[in-house]
């Protein structure tokens, strides 16, 4: 994640944690995950959705690449949060889920591969992934000044089934905002080990 990126929420993460909402697309996702299994939240943001999570009996580790926001989510939660980036993922076959919304769209395009395959290599054979992209075709920093890999839907599915071994590989898109509040065509994978 960029310094920028970082700097961004640093500076703005009491802000960010204010405005969040539970993602609603969240629980259908959880559908498909084993009941009370272990699910890696990367870029838990301010915690929202990881406590949904926990709510309805599911072992969250949540995690993010700010320090600050990870101290938010942390009062959310009444529980440590995890400060951790992307490439840092060193798990092997331990979670039955892993979740990141509006998270690796963070991280650099280059790392993605190799991202892909540590998520893949983290999680349990059946596992479950969803990861939700903004639309676009390149690499640019928002009026807010975070940086964001643009991706098309067929450019995420391709990322995907060309990086691991997966069951299942599939995508979804929709019309929505982000802390901007700026009109987002949003994509997200969903993918089995």
């Amino acid at each position: 994640m960029s310094s920028d990126t970082l700097g961004f929420y640093a500076n703005n993460a009491a802000a960010y944690a204010a405005r969040s909402n539970v993602n609603p697309r969240l629980e259908s996702f959880l559908n498909l995950v084993r009941p009370t299994g272990l699910v890696l939240e990367l870029g838990t943001g301010s915690g929202q959705d990881a406590k949904a999570m926990l709510e309805q009996g599911f072992d969250v580790d949540p995690t993010d690449g700010s320090g600050e926001l990870a101290a938010e989510a942390s009062r959310l939660l009444n529980r440590p949060v995890r400060q951790m980036l992307f490439h840092e993922l060193e798990a092997v076959e331990r979670y039955d889920a892993i979740y990141a919304s509006a998270s690796l769209l963070h991280a650099n395009r280059a790392d993605l591969p190799d991202i892909v395959q540590r998520m893949h290599r983290a999680l349990k054979p059946g596992g479950w992934l969803w990861a939700s992209f903004k639309d676009g075709a390149d690499e640019a920093h928002d009026a807010l000044g975070r940086y964001y890999n643009y991706m098309r839907a067929d450019e995420i599915l391709s990322l995907w089934k060309s990086n691991a071994s997966w069951n299942a590989v599939s995508s979804e898109s929709w019309q929505g905002s982000g802390y901007d509040l700026a009109p987002t065509l949003w994509h997200s994978v969903t993918a089995q080990r």
